[in-house]
């Protein structure tokens, strides 16, 4: 009987190594597949107790071994972590590049931008007091400002179109479509159902028997993309599900999704609202955005929105308005206060005062804005958001060169040539301004650029920080689950030489039974 278990334990000894050889090419074979975890083969000894067959009085202890299960080399409390920090990553790296674009368009403010065209329009305020009857200089001024206004209107643009890219326009609904944060909710809803589709056919694997390692590294790979958008709860089930939730909402249960990621049109400061909702459409979480404190889907909504004290495109674009209305403002109520010079067909110069003096005075005529938000109308909102992408010079100025009021308001003194308050709208650079916060044009626009760069490093430096981090626990994680071709070589070979082993006993066996069968003749 013992030559027979001989034979059966060699056999069983050769089906096992020529598995776990398999299992090592499958492993080489996959050394550069994404998402490929490192496969291994349990083994433990064979006792007559696992084989029926066997009658119960053979040995106990001379039955060989046998594979249990195909796993996989994965470390539960390491993935959790990694895409922890995964998620934070994201975060920080969407806030980061959204930072990066805010620079370069603000570097444009200070010295090739806005700061340079404030320069220039003040300068040519500063030539024209030196002779306000120059044609040439009037118009000068008028060019400085057209220049200035298009440069307040091209970068304001260039934010808002940055915004509406991330989170929509809540005035045109359909821009969400294309959002970025409408993009993230569609696809994290396509992974959450390919989560519970995969559940499934792991439920009905791990039911059978067999090991669905395929299936489980899917089912990882998506986890680890659902975590670079949102800061997921991951929890294993006993039946080789995992359960998804964000706070207390529960997105995947089992082979359900049972939360759907929806987005709607906000208001002016939040632009678009993340909502969770039930399968039937009903809703679960009206604003989702608290639950989402990390992560690129959180990135994206904070960037888009308006949170306090961080640096978000509307923070720009809100100081870009209050830049370009007290501005307007300033000039124009020097404007306004001034006096310029009224044409009078009927008299015998080409500009004169309405009594037909051919001089400059305080004209009958309220003199008109400089800075308006619209050329036609020639007004000026009561409020200063949106300004900046407006600002323009009015019409009746542009048209009229002359009707830029130079010369200072006197009551009952003609000032003839005079270019006081021409000299007072240059001087206005150095005006403290109280809706400025008490700065000057200059200082306020050195203080926005200063402040988008102070809040950007510190957004760089928190992403390298958690860069670092990650990349720590990448590598660790896939000196766990990733293929080593050095141990997989030291594997095969071992197998190989116990397969050879087996090899052996088999022979042998096999020339003693021979031996026996001819002694028996």
């Amino acid at each position: 009987m013992s030559t027979l278990f001989g034979i059966y334990n060699a056999q069983r000894s050769l089906s096992l190594n020529q598995a776990v050889m398999d299992i090592i090419n499958n492993n080489i074979a996959n050394i550069n597949t994404p998402g490929y975890s490192k496969q291994r083969a349990e083994i433990s000894q064979l006792t007559s107790g696992n084989i029926s067959t066997i009658p119960q009085n053979a040995a106990q202890d001379s039955m060989g071994a046998v594979i249990d299960a195909i796993t996989r080399n994965r470390d539960l409390f390491l993935d959790n972590y990694y895409r922890e920090e995964k998620s934070s990553l994201s975060y920080y790296q969407e806030l980061s590049e959204n930072a990066d674009l805010i620079e370069d368009i603000t570097n444009e403010l200070d010295n090739t931008g806005i700061g340079s065209s404030l320069n220039e329009l003040y300068l040519s305020l500063s030539q024209l007091s030196a002779n306000a009857n120059d044609f040439v200089l009037r118009n000068n001024v008028i060019q400085k400002a057209v220049e200035l206004s298009t440069k307040f209107n091209s970068i304001y643009s260039q934010l808002e179109n940055q915004r509406t890219n991330l989170v929509g326009d809540y005035t045109q609904p359909d821009t969400l479509d294309g959002s970025k944060v409408k993009i993230i909710s569609d696809d994290l809803n396509d992974k959450l159902n390919s989560i519970a589709d995969l559940n499934n056919s792991i439920i009905l694997a791990t039911a059978e028997g067999t090991s669905p390692n395929f299936l489980l590294d899917n089912r990882d790979t998506l986890l680890d993309e659902i975590s670079q958008y949102i800061p997921a709860d991951i929890k294993q089930e006993i039946n080789g599900s995992v359960t998804i939730s964000l706070g207390n909402t529960l997105l995947v249960s089992g082979k359900t999704q049972t939360g759907f990621f929806s987005v709607t049109s906000g208001d002016i400061d939040n632009p678009a609202t993340l909502q969770i909702e039930n399968p039937t459409g009903g809703v679960l979480v009206a604003d989702a955005y608290s639950l989402v404190s990390s992560g690129q889907l959180g990135a994206v909504l904070e960037m888009g929105g308006s949170e306090a004290n961080e640096l978000t495109i509307k923070s720009v674009m809100d100081n870009l308005d209050t830049l370009a209305y007290e501005l307007a403002n300033t000039i124009n109520n020097l404007q306004i206060s001034g006096q310029y010079m009224v044409e009078n067909p009927a008299g015998s110069g080409i500009y004169e005062l309405t009594n037909g003096d051919d001089i400059l005075t305080v004209p009958i005529e309220t003199p008109p804005y400089f800075f308006v938000d619209d050329a036609t109308a020639g007004t000026i909102p009561a409020t200063a958001a949106g300004f900046a992408k407006l600002i323009c010079i009015n019409d009746a100025i542009a048209d009229d060169p002359y009707q830029i009021s130079a010369a200072s308001a006197t009551a009952g003194i003609e000032e003839t040539g005079d270019g006081a308050n021409a000299l007072l709208m240059s001087q206005a650079r150095n005006s403290v301004i109280a809706g400025l916060g008490g700065a000057t044009t200059d200082q306020y626009l050195i203080n926005m650029v200063s402040d988008v760069g102070s809040k950007a490093n510190r957004i760089s430096t928190n992403y390298e920080i958690k860069e670092n981090i990650s990349q720590q626990l990448k590598m660790k994680r896939e000196s766990v689950i990733g293929v080593n071709l050095d141990e997989e070589m030291a594997d095969l070979i071992r197998f190989q030489r116990s397969y050879e082993a087996s090899a052996r006993v088999f022979s042998a066996v096999n020339d003693n039974i021979k031996t026996i069968l001819a002694m028996m003749g």
